[in-house]
Order: structure tokens, then sequence, then C-alpha cells
């Protein structure tokens, strides 16, 4: 049963649909036909009334139905040539007054009697002629278009007299698999394929682009033109790429540029975060993206006292309010979180307890009796001795809020035979002020300014007394500690 008689066409509604895209668009679906034909020299010259579009491709069209056939196309079982829907040179002639198409053999006429054809003379190459009123900046913005091509290498491309030059090449990828768009028993299908990409550093004043065989697309956040070596996904315009494709490509030049091409400040784009947040992206790449954009000892962001903890012990916590939810579950994948970290490396940072000698004695008795006075805090006082780690950080005291008990590191330059020592009395009074909160935040603070102040009065009213007291451990004169 045949259905070929099913449709007719509404030429207004054609001409109408075909008009709504920008003229450079639709001049792109000209110099595609000519990259696709092999064509080695291209020249474009664009008027105020009158377009024309030259090539020297060897064969020109071999079929004059494809001139005018919407919807019959040549070339759809190959995705390594650029048209696919039998449309795009149709609707660039719908949008005229008028149209000549001069290609090897035949000349065909389009005006308001209608369609013509007639025999010529032409041995080589399609010479396409486009009449009617063109605004200045339609054709400002073509012209952006057209000189915006990456031609293929042994393509001489002349928009109005300029040659359109290639821009400079950064790296190719080969053997990428990225999908693409073939016609299998007459049904468009999408599949993917291993084709190349090419990078490219975009030429003076240009916006980065996605390009398909050298045509662009679309602009987009990622700082490099690329160019797929073979159909890619369009949307309905065929002015767009759906976002799925985006995200693959930059997914795959993430993967193969993170190791030698991009540095930190690369690696903060919009496009990277993106791409962390939404791609099933390798172990391997987070945990180079980590090593380069963040300091080592890095940790996810988790409880305010776990971060404020694991800030102390030399941890750098990447605070979950600054990366997108998504980033933080993919970066759970190689990093621990500062609740994870802090457990880990407790009994590391608590030491081995130490049995304090006389002077500690004195000083944990000087440490109690001024938590009781300046803070009203009743507190444990012990000591503990652990040397420095790794990245060379050594913990002079720490405070457990639970249990009220200030530790301290025999290893640490304290002096524990003089608490008034400005060092030694300074991270007393730090620690004691971590009896109101373990962060080190403005409540913190306050209570830290609070304490200086008030031992300072303490102080100045207790007197020399009172300072040879505290140095001895004997503050309240007792004679024990």
């Amino acid at each position: 049963m045949t259905r070929r008689d099913w449709f007719e066409i509404s030429h207004d509604g054609w001409r109408q649909l075909s008009a709504s895209r920008p003229l450079g668009r639709l001049l792109l679906e000209a110099i595609q036909n000519a990259f696709d034909e092999r064509a080695q020299r291209i020249q474009v010259r664009l008027g105020p009334t009158a377009i024309e579009v030259v090539d020297d491709a060897e064969g020109g069209f071999g079929d004059e139905r494809l001139v005018y056939t919407v919807f019959l196309s040549e070339k759809r079982q190959d995705p390594t040539r650029r048209g696919r829907m039998g449309r795009g040179l149709k609707e660039l002639i719908a949008s005229m007054e008028a149209a000549t198409v001069e290609t090897v053999g035949t000349t065909i006429e389009f005006n308001d009697a209608g369609r013509r054809t007639r025999r010529n003379r032409r041995k080589r190459g399609t010479r396409l002629v486009l009449r009617r009123q063109f605004l200045p900046d339609e054709l400002a913005s073509a012209r952006a278009l057209l000189g915006a091509c990456i031609p293929p290498r042994d393509v001489m491309l002349r928009v109005d007299g300029q040659v359109v030059s290639r821009p400079e090449l950064v790296l190719e990828l080969p053997s990428q698999e990225l999908e693409t768009v073939v016609v299998s028993e007459r049904v468009e299908r999408a599949e993917l394929r291993s084709t190349s990409v090419s990078v490219y550093m975009p030429r003076e004043g240009e916006t980065p682009q996605v390009y398909e065989m050298g045509l662009p697309v679309e602009t987009w956040l990622v700082p490099w033109h690329v160019d797929v070596a073979q159909r890619i996904p369009l949307l309905e315009g065929r002015d767009g790429v759906p976002s799925r494709f985006k995200l693959a490509l930059e997914a795959t030049l993430l993967e193969a540029m993170i190791s030698r091409y991009l540095d930190k400040r690369d690696l903060r784009g919009d496009w990277v975060q993106d791409v962390i947040s939404r791609w099933p992206v390798k172990t391997s790449l987070l945990e180079a993206y980590v090593s380069k954009v963040f300091p080592r000892g890095a940790v996810l962001g988790g409880t305010n006292r776990a971060n404020d903890r694991a800030q102390q012990i030399g941890a750098h916590v990447i605070e979950a309010s600054v990366i997108s939810h998504g980033a933080y579950l993919a970066l759970g994948r190689v990093l621990e979180t500062s609740d994870d970290y802090v457990r880990r490396r407790a009994a590391e940072f608590e030491g081995e307890d130490v049995e304090p000698d006389e002077e500690q004695i004195a000083f944990a008795a000087a440490v109690r009796w001024l938590a009781r006075r300046v803070a009203g805090r009743v507190i444990r006082v012990g000591f503990f001795a652990r040397d420095p780690n790794d990245a060379g950080l050594l913990e002079d005291a720490v405070t457990d809020l639970d249990t009220k008990e200030i530790r301290f590191n025999t290893r640490a330059s304290l002096r524990f035979d003089d608490l008034l020592d400005a060092r030694t009395l300074g991270l007393v009074l730090h620690e004691i002020a971590h009896l109101e909160t373990a962060e080190h935040d403005h409540r913190f603070i306050d209570r830290l300014q609070f304490l200086a102040g008030h031992t300072a009065r303490v102080m100045a009213e207790g007197g020399t007394e009172l300072a040879a007291a505290l140095r001895r451990g004997d503050p309240d004169g007792r004679g024990d500690h």
C-alpha cells in the first residue's frame, strides 16, 4: 500500500517556517553541502539585495530533486556527513523572494512564476544566488556566524573576500564514544559511535562554541571551541544541542584534559562543577580534581563541631554550602567527611596519657582555679604526650566539652612552671573558652574576649601576691594542689 499521497504541504507555511530562522543559520546549510561535497574553494558574497554562494565541488547536485524535494537526502546513512533531514537547502531557498541554483549541467530557478529547470554548460561546482531585501543587522550577524566556521584543512572559505582562518588547535582526542544520529531502515536513531574531538582556542573576539564537523552550533561555558567529527544530536530548530549531549562532551573533555591541560583556575569553572555534579565520572578523575583544587588534607564539611575540630587537627574543611549537593555526593567517593576524619584521627591526636610531675600538678591546680574564678566552671585537667604529625602540626591542648576536661601536651612549648607566661596563659584561656563552644565562631570570640578582660581585672586586683600564688599552683593559699 502506498502512502505517498497522504499529505500536502502548505507552501506559505513552509516559507514562513523557513524565514523564521536566522539568515546565518540558513546560509550554513549551503556551506555544509559544500563541505560534504569536498569543495576546495567556497566563496560567499553578502549584499543588500542578493547573496551568492559559489563552490568548486567536483560533482554538484547529481539529482536535481535534491534541490527542491523536502526531506529527500542522499546522505542520511553516513554520520560523518553533515546534513540529515533533506531540509536545509530547501529552507534557505524558501526564505527568499527568488533564488537560482546553478549546478553541473542544470540550473533551477525559483521566482514568482514558480520553479523552472533548464540545462547549462557548467562543468564543476554549484553557484547559489539568493534574492530578497536583507537588513544590515542580519547581514552582519550572518557574516559573523559564517566567519566562525572551522573549514576543513584543505578548504578555503571566503566571506566577502576575507579568508576564514582556522583557529589554533589545542589538542585532538581520537576514539571518543559519543552519541550520533544515523538512519537505519528509514528510521532515524541515536547511537554511540567512536569519533575524534578537536579542541581549539577561540579566535579573537569569539565566544566558545560546540561545533559539528566545522559548523558552529551553540555557544557554551567551556573556554574552548570543541568540534565533533560526526553528526551530533540537535534541538528542533537545529541551532542548539541537547543538554545531555553537552554534558557528555564536557565530561569527555574533563577526563582527557585534567592531567595536563587544566589548572586550579580552570577546574573551578562552572562547566567542571556541572560535570562533577551530574555525570558518573571515574574515581581517578575525582582524585585528580581534588589534588589540583583543594589543599592537602581536604575533608567534606559535616557537623559544625566536627568541622571545627577537624580544622584544629590540620584538615582543610570544604564547606557543604559552597558546593552543590551533587558535587558533595560525588566528592564523597574520594574524601572523608569532617566527622569521619575526626573519629579516625581521635586516637592519634589524644596521644599517650602522662602522669604529671610536681610542676605540672601545680600548673593543673592553677588552671582549675582560673577556670572557677573567671569562667565559673569546675573542670578536670590532664596531660598527654604526642609529637607533631606528618604535616608538622603539634596539638598544644584539647578540650572535651562532655567531660569538662582540658588536656595539655607535655611536648608542646608550654611553660608549666609559669601559667602567666603570655603564650601559655593565652592558650589556657583559649581552651577555657571552648568550654562554651567547640567552634571558633562569634560566640567563641565573645567568650574569649570576656575571659581575657576578666582575667586582667582579677590579676590587677590580686597583684604580685596572686601572681606568685598562681605560679606556685596555690592561688587559694592552702599549700596543696
